[in-house]
């Protein structure tokens, strides 16, 4: 009988830390996404501003 309580305490407590595990790696995954794709906004914002201001860089090469 105690061979069975102590079994079942194990699974339960096992059960308990692997589902906490998941839902940490559940929210890492998930917070990365949002990252990643805050990052590719970030960038095609940066491509855009770049493409629509002139860069000085043509006007420094004709001078020298």
């Amino acid at each position: 009988m105690k061979k069975k309580v102590l079994t079942l305490v194990i699974v339960i407590t096992s059960a308990a830390l692997l589902s906490g595990c998941a839902a940490v790696s559940l929210v890492d995954a998930a917070a990365s996404t949002a990252i990643g794709a805050g990052k590719m906004a970030v960038k095609g914002t940066t491509a855009a501003i770049g493409a629509v201001i002139p860069d000085d860089e043509d006007e420094k090469k004709k001078k020298k």
